[in-house]
């Protein structure tokens, strides 16, 4: 019952076209900044930071702080973000996969 629960939250998470979005870039382009993830996506930076938290909170995202001029986060999939995209064939190509908002 439990696993039946954490899917539904990770279907509701995905359930939206930016956060679709997100992970084919994600698939496409590991480790990418959260500014230039914004600009490839074409959202503000709030919107990306929210739609980014709903990922995070259902481990389908990760992310990392580094610090080298100046500070800045690197965005990643998770082996379970890993699963849907695949499962949803979200990366097979650049062009396929941006869903249009």
């Amino acid at each position: 019952m439990d696993e039946a629960r954490r899917m539904l939250k990770v279907y509701r998470a995905i359930d939206n076209d930016h956060r679709l979005n997100i992970l084919a870039v994600l698939s496409n382009e590991p480790g990418i900044s959260f500014n230039d993830l914004a600009k490839r996506i074409g959202i503000n930076r709030g919107l990306l930071a929210y739609h980014l938290g709903v990922l995070k909170r259902v481990r389908l995202v990760r992310c990392e702080y580094e610090r080298r001029s100046k500070k800045f986060t690197r965005y990643w999939l998770t082996e379970e973000g890993m699963e849907i995209v695949r499962k949803f064939k979200l990366n097979e190509n650049d062009e396929a996969t941006s869903i249009k908002v």
